[in-house]
């Protein structure tokens, strides 16, 4: 962190860490929410990059059970967060397709 504060100040910007959530705050916010509706579509990414390539994972989970599974491998480099926004994009495309309309991303970056 103290190596991107150095950068950073070059620029006028300044890091400041963020407060730790307690968890009954967490808990209480979690509990406020409305329910999500059954109509909706969830997409798991994840993807990964070294020197020699790169690949993804997709999965889509939806109505009635239906589970779609789909790894990809790039032919091209890429960085580790260019490979997880590619994966992004092509989950959102196969949700589209297949007529999804609501849906909930859940990736690690």
């Amino acid at each position: 962190m103290i190596g991107w504060s150095v950068k950073l100040s070059e620029f006028d910007i300044h890091y400041e860490p963020r407060g730790a959530i307690k968890s009954q705050c967490l808990a209480d916010f979690s509990a406020e929410l409305p329910p999500q509706p059954k109509t909706s579509w969830t997409l798991y990414v994840d993807g990964s990059s070294n020197k020699t390539s790169c690949g993804t994972g997709v999965i889509l989970e939806g109505l009635g059970n239906l589970l779609i599974e789909q790894a990809l491998q790039f032919a091209f480099k890429a960085t580790n967060n260019q490979v997880e926004y590619k994966v992004i994009l092509v989950g959102l495309s196969l949700a589209h397709d297949l007529g999804a309309r609501i849906m909930t991303c859940k990736s690690d970056s």
